[in-house]
């Protein structure tokens, strides 16, 4: 049985409403080592990366952890009875099991406008995927200073890093 952690970030250039997210998987064993024996270039190497275009920060957050547990689905589920715990810095992705309750008793429905929430088909897609996988999902506190960072803060800093520069790197090619 193996456990895996699944760390997902983003970034947003919301001139150009173009994003980046991106995502690494390891064991949950990897984040059990001290700070300082963490490398960069380990994580760097694992970090997988999408471009989202015409994207808002909160739907580019629940797409790129969607699209990541897409694409980790065969190889967390091959590992029965293992867990999948999610870190993110992310408010919305960390509170949505928290709402989601609320959200459905209202049907996915705004109070105050009355309108469909506008992303309430990500929403299910995230409750179905949490049903099917069953993952933790745990906040990380983001862009805290170096020197207070335990291992997890570690590991996200370096993929919130590389989220950055993938965005860096797309806005010189196309410009």
């Amino acid at each position: 049985m193996i456990s895996f952690a699944l760390f997902t970030d983003v970034s947003l250039n919301p001139q150009r409403k173009l994003g980046i997210g991106g995502y690494l998987l390891v064991p949950v064993s990897f984040p059990d080592v001290e700070p300082q024996d963490i490398e960069q270039g380990e994580v760097t190497a694992r970090l997988v990366i999408k471009q989202f275009a015409e994207i808002s920060s909160t739907t580019l957050e629940v797409q790129t952890l969607l699209w990541a547990l897409e694409n980790v689905r065969e190889e967390i589920t091959s590992q029965a009875g293992g867990v999948l715990r999610i870190y993110t810095d992310s408010q919305c992705v960390a509170g949505l099991l928290g709402r989601r309750a609320a959200l459905e008793n209202s049907d996915y429905i705004a109070k105050r406008s009355g309108r469909p929430l506008g992303n309430a088909q990500l929403y299910r897609e995230f409750y179905a995927a949490y049903e099917q996988l069953g993952f933790q999902v745990c906040k990380v506190s983001g862009h805290s200073p170096a020197c207070t960072h335990d291992t997890v803060q570690r590991i996200f800093s370096y993929v919130d890093r590389g989220v950055r520069k993938a965005l860096k790197q797309d806005r010189l090619h196309s410009e």
